[in-house]
């Protein structure tokens, strides 16, 4: 059979060499790294600058990407614009966000939705509410973290069925936290299983020195939850507040 729904189908399954190109080009950049110089740029996506160079200019054009006047080159504000519709649009944002803005306005502590990136292993932030306080954790919607770290990983996997949170941790290994402390498997397992019975995972310091949080899983049919909501801030002012934290937490999310 010919015609135009047969060449239609056979050209989605072919990639476009250029337009892979060009998503590699704009994926170089990392909220750790968002400048980066044309053999920079070249030499991340292993491609001749020549090359790397036709394609930063197009970027450039139609405002997917920037270049300074030092050369150097970013991400443009058109991604800014079309992250923002990927982003009010997402179901579990929509889902949470009216949580996420009343336990905001209740603490006045910052309040962050994360969302599951299996296939690396990682929880993206997909939205976040500011703190109210002048001293406040800026966690950027957009950045990723291992999930073995941190209350929103761990909330995360207590989630999960036993088993599977058990294996997780197994694969994962022995972990250190941000203070260099070690941990054994067997000692994660053991968070993982009190996160679970409790309702809700509490680190203080496991993802950066100072910072605190306590986070809840949002569960789903599925053997793994949706994401995760967590409260975070210095531990200084955070520390006699996160059971308190955690029990509103699983009281706002019920309903989800």
């Amino acid at each position: 059979m010919s015609g135009p729904e047969q060449e239609s189908t056979s050209s989605a399954a072919t990639p476009v060499r250029a337009i892979e190109r060009a998503c590699a080009l704009m994926s170089a950049f990392t909220l750790d790294e968002p400048s980066l110089t044309l053999g920079e740029l070249a030499a991340r996506v292993e491609l001749p600058k020549p090359t790397a160079y036709r394609i930063a200019v197009s970027l450039v054009q139609s405002g997917f990407m920037t270049q300074s006047e030092d050369g150097r080159y970013g991400l443009g504000t058109r991604l800014m614009e079309l992250g923002a519709v990927v982003r009010d649009n997402l179901d579990l944002v929509q889902l949470c966000g009216p949580v996420m803005a009343a336990l905001a306005a209740e603490t006045g502590e910052t309040v962050l939705l994360g969302q599951p990136d299996w296939g690396s292993d990682e929880i993206v932030v997909v939205a976040r509410r500011d703190s109210a306080h002048a001293l406040s954790i800026l966690s950027p919607v957009g950045r990723r973290s291992p999930i073995g770290l941190g209350s929103l990983g761990q909330a995360l996997l207590s989630g999960m069925a036993p088993a599977e949170r058990a294996a997780f941790a197994q694969r994962l290994g022995p972990t250190r936290d941000a203070g260099g402390r070690r941990r054994s498997p067997a000692a994660f397992r053991r968070e993982l299983d009190e996160a679970a019975t409790r309702g809700y995972a509490l680190v203080e310091g496991g993802y950066l020195e100072g910072v605190s949080g306590v986070a809840v899983p949002i569960l789903s049919e599925g053997s793994r939850p949706l994401g995760t909501i967590g409260i975070v801030g210095p531990t200084t002012r955070l520390h006699d507040r996160l059971e308190q934290f955690g029990a509103l937490l699983v009281r706002e999310t019920a309903a989800l």
